[in-house]
């Protein structure tokens, strides 16, 4: 579980990132984002091979050639290296807009999102898990590592929503200017946040009083998560977004994916707990409660 917490996910990552960029460096062509910014050839190899080149920082301490190598300066590497892959992608996410690839044609800034947060994704599981130290208890570790990875899902959500900020009207249901979606995807990003925080809380010296808060925020934020999941999941339909219609499917997945991830997520803070009495009992009331409103809620 050690190496799984510890420094597996850091690493796959990177793999990941690495062959993100070998594709945008193999398939390297002009790429304009539509009144935004156009990238020519080389400017789309160039950021290919820096994502190689950030890519293999996460990923290359495995090799045992370079085991020699001050431990500090390649965590410090690596650090800097998932933090960059977080701002390039955030840039791109801020930046987003329908896209034009010479030799494919059009891509509808839905898709330019979503490429953008996938990577987003990738650099904070890194960065995550870099400061991850598992739980002695097997069973815990497991569930504060699930935990952490719902949190992470939930700040990628509140990218994705910030990304595709426009002038939305779910039909028949909702209709608001940009600032909406950037209201929803900060604040969701921000809960991620502190949800994470919460996970990573033990610290020695650190009052009993203290623990018992963060574990009552905790579920709150939760709450909180779960609330807006359910809330989207009561206006499920098409929507129109900058003058382009999508299914009802789209709004689906986003309620859907909040609304289950808040209770796994105040589940999992109740158990690694480990708190006997009410506080345990009222963890898995809500937890319960969660779930069963999910029905409820796209039914009506």
């Amino acid at each position: 579980m050690k190496k799984l917490g510890s420094w597996f996910v850091p690493h796959l990552m990177g793999l990941l990132i690495l062959f993100e960029g070998v594709v945008l460096a193999v398939m390297a062509r002009k790429v304009e984002l539509v009144e935004v910014l156009v990238m020519d050839q080389m400017m789309t190899l160039v950021m290919g091979v820096v994502l190689i080149m950030l890519g293999l920082l996460l990923f290359i301490p495995l090799f045992p050639q370079l085991q020699r190598v001050s431990e500090r300066l390649m965590y410090r590497m690596q650090v800097v290296a998932a933090v960059a892959v977080m701002v390039i992608s955030l840039a791109f996410l801020l930046l987003a807009a329908p896209a034009r690839i010479e030799g494919i044609g059009s891509i509808r800034m839905f898709w330019v999102v979503l490429g953008a947060a996938q990577l987003f994704f990738l650099g904070t599981m890194a960065l995550v898990y870099m400061y991850y130290e598992p739980l002695a208890n097997r069973r815990m570790a497991w569930l504060e590592w699930l935990g952490m990875l719902a949190s992470c899902l939930v700040i990628t959500e509140g990218a994705v929503i910030l990304g595709l900020r426009g002038d939305l009207n779910v039909h028949g249901e909702l209709h608001s200017g940009p600032s909406l979606m950037v209201l929803i995807g900060v604040a969701l990003a921000a809960l991620g946040i502190m949800e994470i925080v919460i996970f990573n809380r033990r610290r020695e010296g650190q009052s009993e009083k203290l623990l018992e808060m963060l574990d009552w925020t905790g579920m709150g934020i939760s709450v909180v998560i779960g609330a807006i999941g359910l809330l989207i999941l009561t206006v499920v339909t098409s929507m129109t977004l900058d003058g382009m219609v999508y299914g009802y499917h789209w709004l689906l997945i986003a309620g859907m994916l909040l609304a289950l991830l808040a209770p796994l997520l105040n589940y999992a803070q109740t158990i690694v707990a480990d708190r006997e009495g009410w506080n345990m009992d009222l963890g898995l009331i809500t937890t319960m409660v969660l779930l069963l409103a999910i029905p409820f809620a796209v039914a009506l």
